[in-house]
């Protein structure tokens, strides 16, 4: 067992240094984010009425959707801040964990390296355990600084053990699904299927605990999201989820350990499915072989999306029975008046879900962008290139996959969504129209976030984190902008705030112009450079 696990000290301090600036980055932003919503927050929800008056908001079932469904009393800023930023700031846990799994273990065995390290005298078992060790660190790290944070923010209602709470329970949720990206990497046996496999257990996850949030509310203690709702942070402090997770992913751990046992290097328990002895007619060209390699992660990411957007849909007669079930309201101001509004607080539920789904389908369309450097840097691409193929032809042809990736994903959660919704619907179904004007309204954010990915491959392919930068901090400036009470330039920032509220607002076909302007203007620079830049 001890040989097993040999220079695993050398090999964590190889990664840690390997992974230094994708490390400091991800650390400052999710720290600094948390730090900055804490400092705000008792400027915004400082008062017993405004305290009030969300509390009753974030009790709306659309609410419990986004956000989830907490048991705390709303008394003071910390209660409300332990609400709005908790699922949020899991889900950035979870991308991040997921990220560093796969990069540590999957992609370092595409890459050829953990067979050169094996040569060596290291541990059979080392590479894996110096992955955990990297993951564990990072956990920990953030999870204090959200601790600190959060304790000398200043807000109403903070105590020292709340604060510590709800960073470690953050930090355990992150674990857990770093472990399970180290299972996905023990079953898959290429780093695209990894990623699909984690992400695909991550998006589960995050769908099942809408609806036991909203359908049965017992059952959350059977997911991770749900279990970490129950914290009840400044008031109970329950560290039973803390434990739990931490067992859990130690459960997790174990069968990382067994698998890499029982596995070869460069292999996976679930082999790829062998191609044909002779290949297909239409996979002749970079574009064909560029899709024929995504196509089971697209497939995957469109029918993940169209469940998500089925899955919103489904409480649509919630949403839009909110005043119905108010006899006062239908006294007050009729029965015209009530569906009227109904019908508009459920287009402003179709916004919101917009974003998240928009923000979701941007993920696929930078993954197959960003994979042309990989592709690249591993020496995929070297027998395409010793042929009469064009780098021009190469670029488009990821940057094509990377376009229907993203909005054939997009358009499946907006089907979902009108599919599930009418479904539920009696009365005030929405139509087809309002689901073409968001797709309309939203696709150049999707371009766009391609163009920036393709600007940076292009240019200065280590700068590709700016593209998921730039998505995330869209997600987070419209999921919570109104929460946070942002400004309006910050949330025009990226082009997720230009999009005009769409379907409450009609499509503004100028925003739209400028986007596709500014996409053929970053995707040109880029295909520029890459025919000019020294590809090693």
């Amino acid at each position: 067992m001890k040989n097993n696990f040999d220079k695993t000290v050398f090999l964590t301090r190889f990664g840690l240094r390997r992974d230094r600036w994708s490390l400091v980055a991800w650390i400052l932003v999710l720290a600094g984010l948390m730090a900055s919503v804490a400092y705000k927050f008792e400027g915004i929800y400082g008062t017993s009425s405004s305290i009030a008056a969300i509390e009753n908001t974030l009790k709306s079932p659309a609410m419990i959707a986004l956000f989830g469904k907490f048991n705390t009393p709303m008394k003071q800023s910390a209660d409300v801040f332990g609400t709005e930023m908790l699922i949020f700031m899991a889900l950035m846990m979870v991308i991040m964990n997921i990220y560093f799994a796969i990069r540590g273990s999957r992609n370092e065995e595409d890459s050829g390296l953990t067979e050169l390290l094996a040569s060596h005298s290291i541990g059979r078992m080392a590479n894996i355990l110096a992955v955990s060790l990297e993951l564990l660190l990072i956990n920990v790290v953030v999870g204090i600084l959200f601790s600190i944070g959060i304790q000398f923010s200043g807000m109403q209602g903070i105590d020292t053990n709340g604060s510590w709470l709800l960073g470690m329970v953050l930090a355990s949720v992150g674990l857990f699904f770093g472990m399970v990206g180290l299972l996905s990497a023990q079953i898959a046996d290429n780093s695209r299927n990894a990623t699909t496999i984690s992400y695909g257990i991550f998006g589960l996850f995050y769908i099942l605990r809408m609806y036991t949030d909203l359908k049965k509310p017992s059952a959350t203690w059977l997911n991770p999201f749900g279990i970490i709702e129950k914290i009840s942070a400044f008031h109970n402090n329950d560290w039973r989820p803390v434990w739990i997770l931490g067992v859990v992913s130690l459960v997790v751990w174990a069968l990382v350990l067994f698998a890499n046992q029982h596995r070869d290097i460069g292999s996976g328990l679930i082999a790829t499915r062998p191609g044909r002895a002779n290949a297909s007619s239409f996979l002749r060209g970079p574009i064909t072989l560029v899709m024929q390699l995504h196509r089971t992660s697209i497939i995957v990411w469109i029918i993940g999306l169209f469940i998500l957007g089925t899955t919103y849909g489904s409480i649509f007669n919630t949403i839009g029975n909110i005043l119905k079930t108010n006899p006062t309201m239908q006294t007050v101001f009729g029965k015209a008046a009530v569906n009227a509004a109904n019908h508009q607080i459920l287009l402003n539920f179709v916004s919101v879900i917009t974003i998240v789904c928009v923000g979701l389908a941007a993920i696929p369309a930078i993954q197959a962008m960003n994979s042309l450097k990989k592709d690249q840097t591993k020496g995929y691409l070297e027998n395409i290139f010793a042929k009469q193929v064009s780098r021009v032809h190469v670029f488009g042809s990821y940057l094509i996959t990377a376009i229907i990736a993203g909005e054939l994903s997009f358009i499946a959660s907006l089907m979902g969504l009108y599919l599930a919704g009418n479904a539920v619907l009696n009365h005030g179904k929405l139509g087809f129209q309002i689901y073409l004007n968001a797709f309309i309204a939203y696709s150049p954010t999707i371009l766009t976030a391609v163009a920036i990915s393709a600007f940076f491959v292009g240019m200065w392919p280590k700068g590709a984190l700016a593209s998921w930068i730039y998505v995330f901090y869209g997600i987070y400036s419209m999921y919570l902008g109104s929460l946070l009470k942002l400004p309006e330039w910050a949330k025009k920032f990226t082009a997720f705030g230009w999009a005009n509220k769409v379907p409450v607002h009609q499509v503004d076909y100028g925003y739209f112009g400028v986007l596709i302007l500014i996409t053929v203007v970053l995707i040109a620079v880029g295909i520029w450079r890459y025919q000019r830049r020294d590809l090693s």
